[in-house]
């Protein structure tokens, strides 16, 4: 789509990095699978996030989880427009260690299997094949603990200043991390393993 070799695109290559929010012209031709892009340009430049390791690691592990989960030709207006403006508060971020938790939960719904809230029942475990959180441990392996749920339960509706401050120890953002990817494939049922899931562990760890 960016011609590599043409003196224009030459100086423009930097900005295909991942999650990049970029512009661009292009003429489309119905006969042409592959369209060709010129003038492109950030629509939103990024300066900390490539930078600094925690946040390139969430970006890069952000970026496969919607490579591997977004169907094909996906239009969705105000996803991208979620995107666009999280990379922003990812950017802008003071301390971003629970970003890709918050991020993972807002991706949720807009794929439409947000975690259901019942403020009056019980937060003793978290289904995550029936999306509800119950008293008794579920009659299948795919259930968060009672720690993470009731974390989970608590930083659920929180926008991202609130849930920026919020403490959490490294290993129950692990556990929350590894729940949620879960979640995500079960409902998508998609089996693709997030490989830099292990990656996001070790800048944590």
């Amino acid at each position: 789509m960016v011609n590599a070799g043409s003196k224009n695109n030459s100086g423009q290559l930097h900005m295909l990095q991942p999650m990049n929010v970029v512009e661009f012209e292009s003429s489309i031709r119905e006969n042409q699978q592959i369209q060709t892009l010129r003038n492109m340009r950030m629509a939103h430049p990024l300066h900390h996030v490539y930078i600094d390791p925690v946040k390139s690691a969430m970006v890069m592990f952000l970026n496969e989880v919607l490579y591997k989960t977004m169907a094909d030709e996906y239009v969705n207006d105000r996803f991208y427009q979620f995107l666009s403006n999280a990379m922003i508060l990812l950017d802008d971020a003071i301390d971003p260690r629970n970003f890709h938790l918050w991020c993972l939960l807002e991706i949720c719904r807009h794929y439409g299997f947000y975690p259901q809230v019942d403020t009056h029942g019980s937060t003793a475990f978290f289904d995550l094949s029936q999306s509800a959180f119950c008293d008794k441990i579920p009659p299948h392996p795919f259930y968060i603990e009672k720690e993470e749920s009731t974390h989970l339960f608590q930083i659920l509706e929180l926008e991202w200043p609130q849930m920026q401050e919020m403490p959490l120890h490294g290993t129950l953002r692990k556990n929350l991390l590894n729940a949620l990817v879960r979640y995500i494939q079960l409902h998508l049922e998609n089996q693709r393993e997030i490989k830099s899931l292990d990656i996001l562990h070790e800048v944590f760890h």
